[in-house]
C-alpha cells in the first residue's frame, strides 16, 4: 500500500506545497526533499534526495521501487533530464555494516569508472553526523587518533533484535575518502569524492542539535529525560542513551536561496558539525600569504589565489613546494570556547592508504605545548560541573586561525586534507538529563564531551608525469638492491 500511485501521489504533493509554501527567500530556505530509506536486513544506505526547483519530480523513487543505489541514480538521472536539478546525500554509514563506502557495487562486482563517475555526480556529499552517531572515524581504524572515539554509541543494525553490530571496515567518512584516492589512481574517477554535512535524522520535526536542549528524535519513545536515561529499547531497536544529539550544516552561499544553497552543497562549499554552530572556514592554495588569515580581505584573497573546501588544489606550480592551507574558526556564541583546529591528511602510498591528524593552533599556545618525545598536545582542560550540568568559558578561545603547511608533502602521491575543530569540554545530554531528574549521569557514557565540526575536504592530484617518475624510480631502486643483495 505505500507504493501505491493513488495515496503517495495526493501524499506527496501536499507534502511539495507545504516545502514550497513555508520559502522565505533571504529568510527561510526549503527545498524539495525526501528520504530513499533502502535498509536490506538492517543494513543502512539511506540517502537523502534534493530538487532545486519549486516543482520537483510527479512521484518520488523509493526503496520500495528498488534497494540499489544504482537504480536511485538512474531515477535521479532521468529526472534531471527532465529538469529537474538533484543530487542525494548518504548517511548513516556507520551501521551499513560496511556496505556505504565499499570497493563493490550493489551486485558484489569490483567497481568501475563507470560506478564511481555515476557516484560522485549522483552524490555529492555525505553525512558525517546524526541522531544515530558519527562516521568520521572509528578507533579500530584511527588508533593514533586520540578523538576518534566520539559519539560511537549507536552501532547496530536497524531493528536488529538481538543488536548487531555493525562492521566498520567500509562504514567511515575518512577511510572512504583515503580509499577514494586509490580508486582515483586505478579508475581514473573517485567514487568519494564528497562534501561533509550533518544532520538530525528526527522523527519528531523538532530542532534537537543542542545538548542542554535535548528531547530526543523518536516522539514518545524518548520524549523525556526518564524514558531517555532508562535504558529502554526505542523503534530502532536500541536504548535512546545510544542516541547523539543532531548535527549542523552549514553553507558557504551568497545569499538565503534555494538555489544558492542547492548549488553551494554541490560544489562540496560545506561543513558539518556536531550541532554546534561554530563558524569554519578552510582554503589551500600555492602562493598564499602567510599572514593572510590576518588580512582584512582575507576571504576574497583566498578565493581569489586558492579554492575553498570541497574543491580540488589547482595544478602545482614548479617552484612551489608544498600547499598552504588557511584555517579560521570562531566559536558558537552560546556554546563552550575552542581547544584547537586540526588538519586531517589522507593519502595513497605504496598502495596502502595512510592518515595523520596534525594539531595546526590551538588555544593557550604560550603555555601549552607539544609533548617533546610524543608530539602530543596536552588537554586543554575540563571546567565542567557534571552534578550541575555547567560548564565555565575560562578556558579555551574565541577564535583560532593559522596558516599551515603539510610538511610531509611528497608531489608524487595523491592526498585529500579536512579540518577538524575541536570545543573545550561541555556536558553531554545525558548529564544535563541527569540533573533534571536529580541522579547521576548514566555509567558507561561520558559525561562531558567535546563537539566539533568538520570540513569538506580538499583534493591534491599529483602530475602524472612526477607520479611516473617516482614510481620508475622506485623501480629502479629495486632492481639494484635486489642486484646487490645477490652479490
Amino acid at each position: 500500500p505505500f507504493n501505491d500511485h493513488k495515496i503517495l501521489v495526493p501524499k506527496w504533493e501536499a507534502h511539495k506545497k507545504a516545502i514550497n509554501d513555508a520559502y522565505e527567500p533571504g529568510k527561510f530556505t526549503t527545498l524539495i526533499a525526501y528520504e530513499w530509506t533502502a535498509m536490506p536486513e538492517g543494513q543502512n544506505l539511506h540517502r537523502n534526495v534534493f530538487f532545486r526547483d519549486d516543482k520537483g519530480p510527479d512521484m518520488p523513487y523509493t526503496s520500495m521501487d528498488s534497494n540499489q543505489p544504482e537504480d536511485l541514480w538512474t531515477y535521479l538521472e532521468y529526472q534531471r533530464g527532465l529538469g529537474h536539478e538533484n543530487f542525494s546525500i548518504s548517511h548513516n554509514g556507520n551501521i551499513s555494516n560496511s556496505l556505504m563506502y565499499a570497493p563493490f557495487d550493489s551486485e558484489g562486482q569490483p567497481l568501475t569508472k563507470r560506478y564511481a563517475e555515476r557516484r560522485a555526480l549522483n552524490e555529492p556529499a555525505t553525512e558525517i553526523m546524526q541522531v544515530k552517531s558519527v562516521s568520521e572515524t572509528h578507533p579500530g581504524l584511527s588508533p593514533n587518533d586520540e578523538f576518534a572515539n566520539y559519539e560511537l554509541f549507536y552501532n547496530g543494525l536497524i531493528g536488529s533484535r538481538p543488536k548487531v553490530v555493525s562492521r566498520i571496515d567500509y562504514g567511515f567518512i575518512r577511510q572512504a575518502l583515503i580509499n577514494g584516492l586509490e580508486h582515483e589512481q586505478k579508475l581514473g574517477a573517485n567514487p568519494f569524492k564528497f562534501g561533509i554535512v550533518s544532520g538530525a535524522d528526527s522523527h519528531s520535526a523538532l530542532s534537537i542539535n543542542e545538548e542542554f536542549n535535548f528531547t530526543g528524535p523518536h516522539n514518545i519513545s524518548d520524549d523525556t529525560p526518564k524514558k531517555r536515561l532508562s535504558g529502554a529499547a526505542i523503534s530502532t531497536g536500541s536504548p535512546a542513551i545510544t542516541l547523539s544529539s543532531a548535527g549542523s550544516t552549514a553553507v558557504w552561499a551568497p545569499e538565503n536561496t534555494r538555489e544558492a544553497i542547492f548549488d553551494a552543497i554541490k560544489r562540496k562549499e560545506t561543513y558539518g558539525t556536531s550541532g554546534t554552530y561554530i563558524r569554519l572556514r578552510f582554503f589551500g592554495g600555492w602562493d598564499y600569504s602567510k599572514n593572510l588569515v590576518k588580512d582584512k580581505n582575507f576571504v576574497e584573497k583566498a578565493y581569489k589565489s586558492g579554492v575553498p573546501m570541497g574543491a580540488d588544489l589547482p595544478a602545482k606550480p614548479k617552484r612551489a613546494k608544498a600547499p598552504a592551507f588557511a584555517v579560521w574558526a570562531v566559536k558558537d556564541p552560546d556554546s563552550g570556547n575552542l581547544d584547537r583546529v586540526q588538519i586531517v591528511k589522507g593519502w595513497q602510498a605504496a598502495g596502502h592508504g595512510h592518515e595523520q591528524v596534525y594539531d595546526v593552533v590551538w588555544a593557550d599556545a604560550d603555555n601549552r605545548k607539544p609533548d617533546a618525545k610524543t608530539g602530543k598536545l596536552p588537554p586543554v582542560g575540563n571546567t565542567v560541573d557534571i552534578k550541575n550540568a555547567t560548564y565555565e568559558n575560562s578556558i579555551g578561545d574565541t577564535q583560532l586561525s593559522a596558516m599551515w603547511t603539510d610538511p610531509d608533502f611528497d608531489p608524487s602521491l595523491h592526498a585529500v586534507y579536512y579540518v577538524r575543530v575541536l570545543e573545550i569540554p561541555t556536558p553531554r545530554w545525558s548529564t544535563y538529563d541527569a540533573k533534571t531528574l536529580g541522579i547521576d549521569p548514566p555509567a558507561g557514557y561520558p559525561a562531558t564531551q567535546q563537539e566539533r565540526a568538520w570540513s569538506s575536504p580538499i583534493w591534491y592530484t599529483p602530475d602524472p608525469r612526477i607520479a611516473a617518475k617516482k614510481e620508475y624510480e622506485a623501480v629502479v631502486h629495486g632492481v639494484v638492491a635486489s642486484e646487490s643483495k645477490k652479490k
